[in-house]
């Protein structure tokens, strides 16, 4: 008895010659060309894996600039696409509402209520859907169209010993024993979705990789923190000139492109003490190991997915939800208990000297809807999809274009509602550029969180900060924001700030701009970079503290 396969089909011969053996398979192989049309159909739609940091600097990747070890995303980067002017919302909740629906955050508030979103979408058009990660959104995500849900449902949690709001479904999750680091528990939940189907399954997949990484608390495993403990005691200066010099390398920075002043809230590295510089160091230390164990789970999910075969069709999107965190507001909690950077219990962020680094080469950080707040250094990897490989598209994209576009790829007709009724969408597909098309952005791009706001065109980008005025930059000559016209062209002020209280209006339904205030919210402080923000005091390690981490 033989058996042979032939696409799906297994067939069954019992003991023949050899020439009516081959005559049969000739005859099936000719009827499955005879039905190749309907074939193709299935076989064009990729696998969608998105996959989403947390607070992670628009330089923090070696292929954006970083010195942090990041291979896997590096060689996405080179056989696929960087995609440096992706913008998202400058805050995590709301980046997650508009990369879900399409639609800007006003519309469907701080979560995805209005509408139908990208995973029952997706479902709809026969994808099997799940969500492995940090939700931070209305509702669970099993009520909102994902098959899978395994992570929590809030903003963050403990990386050793997780959170009442852990999920496996809808049931509660508390089984954190035995070396949990939700890093790689997320990993690994990750890859056990994508093999969970035969590898000749019909049905595509969407996963939405949700990493709390490296969103405070600042975890990892102490093996981990070592291997960087020292490499940052030169300090934040330091690291910014570094990579800007690599992102000129790269030709993500024009040798002649103006360069942000230095922060008047930010002291210099070298009028810190021994002991700060050694916190610091710590600090920075712990956020790399983070990092770089997100990357090593997403090698570890790479190579699962090239086991099923799979890998060749397979969309994935990576980028971070906001800039990085400039804030420290617990640290002096923590080192009167005793604990440091990196240690279970302990709740620190990365502070204004390292998200200094993190966003190079941009100003300002998380919340700020400036450059350092909103623009993440994406990628995008399609083997069968992506005809140019190892190429910038420098293209403005924003994360409302996201669902539009996965829509588009996933869609089984040309009649598909999705893809053919552009106006459900805030965002604009950009398939185009993956095929290696021209594309260019049809409309302004809008920004708000609290008192901090912009709107930006392919010429002109008009944004405030900490409620302070508006600024305004012409981003053909000066795209990191440093020259500010907004006294000199009163007229463009005036026209985009028009355009952006329209889009105000008609987005909330409220006919009044009332910002909540950083500076009196009990979460957030001002950040202004010229003199408005408040002043970075790092703190020191504790004599009895300083030999906890010494490599």
């Amino acid at each position: 008895m033989y058996i042979f396969k032939l696409n799906s089909l297994y067939i069954l011969f019992t003991k023949v010659d050899s020439r009516k053996f081959i005559l049969t398979v000739f005859y099936i192989a000719v009827f499955l060309v005879g039905c190749k049309d309907n074939i193709e159909i299935e076989q064009e739609r990729p696998n969608v894996i998105l996959i989403v940091a947390d607070d992670l600097g628009y330089s923090d990747l070696g292929c954006y600039g970083g010195e942090i070890a990041t291979p896997t995303l590096d060689k996405m980067a080179k056989s696929g696409l960087r995609l440096p002017n992706m913008h998202n919302a400058g805050m995590c909740v709301i980046s997650r509402s508009s990369m879900l629906t399409g639609q800007w955050w006003p519309k469907v508030g701080y979560g995805i209520e209005a509408g139908t979103n990208l995973a029952q979408a997706l479902k709809g058009e026969g994808y099997r859907t799940g969500l492995v990660g940090k939700w931070h959104l209305n509702d669970e995500p099993n009520n909102k169209g994902f098959d899978y849900f395994f992570g929590f449902l809030g903003g963050y949690s403990s990386y050793f010993e997780g959170s009442p709001d852990y999920r496996l479904n809808h049931e509660k999750y508390d089984d954190f024993d035995n070396g949990f680091y939700s890093t790689d528990a997320f990993s690994k939940r990750a890859i056990d979705f994508i093999s969970s189907e035969s590898p000749d399954t019909e049905e595509p997949f969407f996963l939405y990789l949700s990493y709390q990484s490296p969103h405070n608390p600042l975890q990892a495993p102490k093996e981990d923190i070592l291997k960087y403990r020292g490499s940052y005691l030169k300090g934040w200066q330091a690291i910014r000139e570094e990579r800007i010099e690599k992102q000129k390398s790269m030709g993500l920075i024009e040798q002649e492109t103006p360069l942000p002043a230095y922060p008047l809230n930010l002291p210099h590295w070298d009028s810190l003490s021994p002991e700060q510089k050694d916190l610091e160091d710590l600090r920075m230390s712990v956020y790399a190991a983070m990092v770089e164990r997100m990357d090593a789970g997403i090698g570890r999910l790479m190579k699962a997915l090239k086991s099923t075969g799979k890998d060749n069709n397979t969309l994935v999107i990576f980028l971070s939800d906001n800039g990085t965190d400039s804030f420290s507001v617990m640290d002096s909690v923590f080192l009167n208990r005793g604990l440091l950077p990196g240690e279970i219990g302990s709740n620190y962020q990365p502070g204004t000297g390292w998200a200094y680094a993190g966003v190079s080469p941009r100003r300002l950080y998380k919340i700020s809807q400036h450059g350092g707040g909103v623009k993440t250094g994406a990628v995008a990897w399609w083997p069968k999809g992506i005809k140019k490989t190892g190429v910038l598209s420098n293209q403005n994209l924003h994360v409302v274009d996201i669902m539009p576009t996965i829509l588009e790829v996933a869609s089984k007709s040309e009649v598909n509602a999705f893809k053919k009724n552009t106006d459900d969408f805030a965002g604009e597909s950009f398939l185009p550029l993956l095929k290696g098309e021209s594309w260019d952005r049809k409309s302004p791009m809008y920004f708000q969180f609290m008192d901090n706001r912009a709107i930006r065109t392919d010429k002109w980008s008009l944004v405030e900060v900490d409620g302070s005025g508006w600024e305004l930059y012409d981003v053909k000559m000066d795209p990191l924001e440093t020259n500010d016209l907004a006294q000199y062209n009163e007229n463009k002020v005036i026209e985009l700030e028009k355009d952006w209280l329209n889009w105000w209006k008609s987005e909330s339904d409220n006919s009044n701009y009332e910002p909540e205030s950083t500076g009196t919210s009990p979460h957030y402080k001002p950040q202004g970079d010229k003199g408005s923000g408040e002043m970075y005091i790092p703190s020191a390690m504790p004599k009895i503290l300083r030999n906890k981490y010494v490599r």
